[in-house]
């Protein structure tokens, strides 16, 4: 399973968070989801964290830097009616 926004792995912990309303997966890894933290509830199954999965620093910081780099240059492409 992969994180829908930037790709990466997901851990077993990533993997099994579900919007608690909706019981759909979130599908977000550590970093993306600190985006979306705070806008809906969440189902996460604590018994499955490890210490990467409360690690927000470290080498994932590089690829997240590269992957908004990447969208930010996406972003500034003009579409065909303007």
């Amino acid at each position: 399973m992969h994180c829908v926004a930037c790709n990466k792995l997901l851990t077993d912990f990533e993997a099994t968070r579900r919007n608690a309303i909706t019981k759909d997966f979130v599908d977000l890894c550590k970093v993306c989801f600190e985006d979306v933290k705070g806008l809906f509830p969440v189902i996460e199954r604590k018994d499955l964290v490890t210490q990467s999965d409360l690690d927000l620093e470290g080498d994932d910081d590089e690829i997240h830097q590269e992957n908004y780099e990447d969208c930010l240059e996406f972003s500034e492409i003009k579409t065909f009616g303007d």
